[in-house]
C-alpha cells in the first residue's frame, strides 16, 4: 500500500510545514544521537560535529504550540476549572497512551528477559517521579527523562497561570509574568548548582523548564506582537543557526563548570526560538519527497518512545549476530541500518493503529464532556 495514502489526512491537512520541518529535524537528530552507539571511534570523532541538541528542538516546539493554543483559549474565554481541565484532558490523550504503552511493554519485557528485575526500580517512571528531583542512568527507559519535563510543564504551568488569573484578570500580564518568573528561577538554580548548593543536573525537570518557556515567549510575542513576530525573519533564522554553532562549538571545547550551569541548556533553546518566525510562515514546496517531512514529524513522538530503549536495546542488541567478531564493521552497518528501518516502520504501525485512534477520541470526547 503507498505509504502517502495511509497518511493521507496528515498530508492534505493545514498544517505548517515549516514547523514539521523543525519537528522533523528534532527527531531525526535525537535517532541518530542514540545511533551512534552503532558508530566506530573514528565516525564518533566526526560524528560530533554535528550532535546537535534534537531534545531542545522539541521543547521549545511543544512550549510555543501549547503556548498559543492557552493564549488563544484564555482571550476567547474565561479562566475556569473546565477550560484547565479540557486543556489536561487533550494533552494528556495526545501524549499519554502511547508512553504508557512503550512503558508497560518495556516492563513487560524487562520481566521476562531480565533476572534482576523489580517492578519496585521502575515504579518512578508510571508517576514521571524519574527526574523529577534527582537524574540517575538506570538503563531502563532513560530517553523519557524529557518526557517527564513536558508532562510537569503541562500540569504545573497552565495551574500557575490559572490560579494568577484569579486574582490579575489580563491574560497578557500573567503569562509575561510566568514565563519570565520561570525562566528566572531555573536560571537561579543552575547558579545554585555552580555554587555546589543543590545538585545540577541537565536532565532535571527544573533545570529544563525554562526550554519550553522559550517557546511559550515565542508565542507570546506571535499572537500578541505581531508586528515584531515578523520583523526580519530570515536574519533571526540566520542568527539561529550561528546560536546551533557556538553551542556545539563552546560545548566540544569548554570544561568550564560556569558554562555547563548557566548557558549549555539555553543557548540552543534560544536558537531554536529564533528560528521559529521564519519556519512558522515556510510554505511546502511543491516536491512529493517532502511528503516525508510531513510523516516523519507525523510520527515523531512515537519514534522518540521507541528508538533507544526498544529498538535500540531490546531489538537490535540482541540479534544473533551482534556480539559477532566476524565482519565487525559489516555488523556494525547492518545493525545500523535495521535500527533506522525498524524504528521508523514500528513507529508507522504504532502511529496508524494507536496513537491517530487514541486522538481522535480525544477529539471526540474532551470539548463535549468538559465544555458544556
Amino acid at each position: 500500500m503507498n505509504i502517502y495514502h495511509l497518511f493521507s489526512k496528515e498530508l492534505n491537512s493545514n498544517r505548517v510545514f515549516g514547523l514539521d520541518l523543525l519537528r522533523a529535524i528534532a527527531i531525526l537528530l535525537v535517532v541518530s544521537s542514540h545511533g551512534n552507539y552503532f558508530f566506530s571511534k573514528k565516525m564518533m570523532d566526526y560524528y560530533r560535529f554535528i550532535d546537535f541538541d534534537g531534545v531542545s528542538l522539541f521543547f521549545v516546539l511543544s512550549g510555543f504550540l501549547i503556548g498559543v493554543i492557552l493564549i488563544k483559549q484564555l482571550e476567547n474565554q474565561p479562566a475556569s476549572f473546565k477550560l484547565l481541565l479540557n486543556f489536561w484532558v487533550r494533552r494528556w490523550f495526545r501524549t499519554l497512551p502511547t508512553y504508557f504503552l512503550i512503558l508497560l511493554t518495556l516492563t513487560i519485557l524487562n520481566k521476562i528477559f531480565n533476572p534482576f528485575f523489580t517492578f519496585s526500580s521502575v515504579q518512578k517512571y508510571y508517576y514521571f517521579f524519574q527526574n523529577l528531583y534527582f537524574y540517575e542512568i538506570d538503563g531502563f527507559f532513560p530517553e523519557s527523562w524529557s518526557l517527564s519535563v513536558e508532562e510537569w510543564f503541562y500540569l504545573l504551568v497552565p495551574v500557575l497561570i490559572f490560579s494568577l488569573l484569579y486574582f490579575f484578570k489580563t491574560p497578557k500580564r500573567v503569562i509575561l509574568f510566568v514565563i519570565i518568573f520561570i525562566i528566572s528561577l531555573v536560571f537561579f538554580i543552575r547558579y545554585l548548582g555552580h555554587l555546589k548548593i543543590v545538585l545540577f543536573s541537565p536532565k532535571l525537570v527544573i533545570t529544563r523548564l525554562d526550554a519550553i518557556m522559550y517557546g511559550v515567549f515565542g508565542a507570546y510575542v506571535y499572537f500578541y506582537h505581531q508586528k515584531y513576530w515578523k520583523m526580519r525573519p530570515k536574519t533571526l533564522f540566520v542568527l539561529g543557526l550561528f546560536l546551533f554553532a557556538v553551542d556545539r562549538y563552546v560545548e566540544m571545547s569548554s570544561t568550564v563548570d560556569l558554562f555547563n550551569c548557566y548557558f549549555e541548556c539555553s543557548i540552543a533553546p534560544i536558537g531554536t526560538l529564533l528560528l521559529l518566525p521564519f519556519l512558522s510562515d515556510l510554505k511546502k514546496p511543491n516536491f512529493k519527497i517532502l511528503n516525508w517531512v510531513t510523516i516523519i514529524s507525523t510520527i515523531s513522538y512515537s519514534m522518540y518512545l521507541i528508538n533507544m530503549s526498544l529498538v535500540r536495546d531490546f531489538i537490535i542488541v540482541n540479534l544473533p549476530w551482534t556480539g559477532s567478531e566476524i565482519y565487525h564493521d559489516l555488523v556494525k552497518i547492518i545493525n545500523y541500518t535495521l535500527y533506522w528501518g525498524i524504528t521508523i516502520s514500528l513507529s508507522i504501525i504504532i502511529y496508524l493503529f494507536f496513537e491517530h485512534p487514541i486522538t481522535n477520541l480525544r477529539d471526540k470526547i474532551s470539548l463535549h464532556r468538559f465544555e458544556k
